[in-house]
């Protein structure tokens, strides 16, 4: 039977997660004020992972920095002069001074590129260093997506609320980053014909490639509730997902799989049918929920109104078969020490030689390309 307890809704909690995930569905009934211009709302799609820069200092590192913010990615580097480093790039990047032991350098990065004028000694160590370094935190089985022992302010902001205050509901949660875990909690309430809260991220851009994973694991802490992970392979707002339910054990920790081939496509709580299998090539955005609903009209018998929490330690792809993080050297100099590297390591590397009178922006926009297309496997190019 319906819930008709009716409380004040909060339209401005509703705007307002509009406006965070940049949507605002309904159009023709809404003032022009609420709308933003597709400019703005791509402006606010989040890329995953880091790129780490070396050789940032140098024409060509430089330039691959600035291509890679545009397409928005997350960019470190590790330099020996950081403010100067700082006030080069207007604190758009995250530097990391030289010689200085970091334990979180590598910390999510997804793929290197490195891009000194001239390969020296002391650059051909750091390069070796970092290879190793990269290579022990993204071994071929996972991939890590979030780390929440560790979180930073990219990540922060990647994540927003979505209750069913979006259809007229008074339910609220959030997610918080306290005691190196991330605890999704809240307030769930039927009234207004509601019963669900969630945290969503911004869709990623690019979208992740998680093809040669078998599914995602998620590392949690419960209260012994049923909740819900949900992602996607397309980026609309209201559009498919694919859903997996899970319970919890309360106040026991759980390392939970969930295989790709097991979600189930959904639109608005109801089974889709023939919508086929999720894409994982293509997964453009994450979800937590705790709700009232299961699927088709069936409850969640694990439900009942009120507090909750869920706590998130991290977010992996598991189950790998070939590593796919990517490594692009680009260097003007042949080196037989730099090919030695890259080919000894379990990367799909990418080297790029060029001559002296190579335009900058060809190397650089070479770099991003082999960055993007790790398909292409291991490869030599010469401009």
């Amino acid at each position: 039977m319906a819930n008709n307890t009716r409380n004040r809704w909060d339209i401005k909690r509703f705007i307002e997660t509009l406006n965070y995930f940049d949507i605002i569905p309904f159009i023709g009934t809404f003032p022009k004020w609420l709308c933003f211009n597709k400019s703005e709302q791509k402006g606010k799609e989040q890329s995953m992972g880091v790129i780490l820069v070396l050789g940032s200092m140098s024409a060509v590192g430089q330039q691959v920095i600035s291509q890679l913010l545009a397409k928005n990615y997350q960019v470190r580097t590790i330099v020996q002069d950081v403010n100067k480093a700082q006030e080069l790039f207007n604190e758009k990047i995250e530097v990391i001074q030289a010689n200085e032991s970091n334990f979180d350098l590598m910390k999510q990065v997804n793929g290197i590129i490195c891009c000194f004028d001239s390969l020296n000694s002391d650059e051909q160590q750091l390069l070796k260093n970092s290879v190793e370094l990269f290579q022990g935190q993204n071994r071929a089985g996972e991939k890590l997506l979030f780390d929440f022992t560790k979180p930073n302010e990219n990540m922060r902001s990647l994540w927003g609320a979505v209750d069913d205050v979006v259809m007229g509901g008074v339910s609220e949660s959030n997610l918080r980053f306290v005691r190196e875990r991330a605890i999704f909690s809240g307030n769930v309430s039927i009234a207004n014909n509601g019963g669900f809260a969630s945290v969503r991220t911004r869709n990623f851009n690019p979208p992740l490639d998680l093809s040669n994973y078998e599914g995602i694991q998620l590392r949690i802490e419960g209260d012994g509730k049923r909740y819900k992970f949900i992602t996607r392979c397309e980026g609309k707002w209201d559009g498919l997902s694919y859903c997996y339910s899970f319970d919890t054990i309360y106040n026991f920790p759980q390392t939970l799989q969930i295989p790709f081939k097991e979600l189930i496509p959904v639109f608005r709580a109801k089974t889709v049918s023939n919508a086929g299998e999720f894409d994982s090539s293509k997964v453009y955005s994450f979800q937590l929920m705790h709700s009232k609903f299961e699927y088709d009209g069936a409850l969640n018998p694990r439900f009942s109104p009120g507090l909750f929490g869920l706590e998130i330690e991290s977010i992996k792809a598991y189950g790998g078969q070939q590593n796919t993080s990517q490594l692009i050297v680009a260097t003007p100099e042949y080196n037989t020490t730099v090919e030695s590297i890259l080919k000894n390591s379990e990367l799909i590397y990418t080297l790029i030689h060029y001559l002296p009178s190579t335009s900058i922006n060809k190397v650089s926009q070479s770099c991003i390309q082999a960055l993007e297309n790790p398909q292409l496997g291991c490869s030599t190019i010469n401009l």
